[in-house]
């Protein structure tokens, strides 16, 4: 599998007659420093505030330069916006490395795990600007639609193998392997895209027990004769700690009444 397959297909932006004079001219070491460092900025400033309040002059002020200078290299902060997406998307070389391994052999479990970390480390180095892409895909921009979709594919062809060749004994077509993978891969992108904002009202569920149940479920998909991996269990108390007296002592609340 080819790793840069995504890079070549990711859609570029629509034309305008300012990208078309950038495109025409060489912006030379110091100005793809200057391009990079307003860049920077506008991920610098997404990481603390919303898409909606970013403007030019902030992000220009942040570089420390002029909202002037940023228009030469921009038209507008979308267009600086979908130059971060397009550049988080592209940066998919360690998942599919791992990837990679998995269909050329690798063990199934050994496969897997591999896979949920480098997918989780990926979104864990680009959430904010990976956030804001999926947010512009599902309100209709057809642009961060196909940037999306495109790279999300050249993950799923690949898992879709894994789960038909693991299902030699109940064959399934390419239509029901590649549902498979999508439902898995859904699951695991959306688990990595929340795994830090929903921490707080999460207290019962690790980061490492849900990526454990990715694990599982993605071994069980791809092989479904073989072993569940052994998942973490919690400690088990003491038999000589002391159960808690009627008498001045409350039982939790279950978690739905607490809520």
């Amino acid at each position: 599998m080819k790793k840069n397959e995504a890079r070549e297909l990711i859609a570029s932006p629509a034309p305008t007659a300012n990208a078309g004079r950038r495109n025409e001219q060489t912006l030379g070491r110091k100005g793809n420093r200057t391009r990079r460092r307003l860049m920077a900025a506008g991920l610098s400033l997404l990481s603390v505030q919303s898409a909606v309040s970013l403007t030019a002059a902030a992000i220009a002020r942040e570089a420390e330069t002029s909202s002037a200078t940023f228009y030469v290299y921009f038209d507008d902060v979308g267009e600086l916006v979908f130059a971060l997406a397009r550049e988080a998307t592209d940066d998919l070389d360690d998942v599919f490395t791992a990837l990679d391994k998995w269909v050329n052999g690798q063990p199934v479990e050994q496969g897997a795990s591999a896979f949920v970390e480098a997918y989780g480390a990926y979104w864990n180095e680009h959430r904010p600007i990976l956030l804001l892409r999926n947010m512009e895909a599902d309100r209709g921009d057809r642009r961060f639609q196909d940037m999306r979709s495109v790279a999300g594919g050249r993950l799923l062809r690949p898992l879709a193998g894994l789960i038909k060749k693991g299902h030699a004994e109940e064959p399934l077509t390419d239509e029901q392997a590649l549902a498979r993978a999508a439902v898995i891969f859904a699951a695991i992108e959306r688990m990595a895209a929340t795994e830090t904002i929903y921490h707080d009202q999460r207290p019962i569920l690790s980061v490492d027990a849900i990526r454990q149940a990715q694990v599982s479920v993605l071994v069980s998909l791809v092989e479904p004769a073989a072993k569940a991996p052994k998942e973490k269990k919690p400690k088990a108390k003491s038999q000589t700690e002391k159960k808690p007296t009627a008498k001045g002592s409350k039982l939790k609340q279950p978690l739905a009444e607490q809520n």
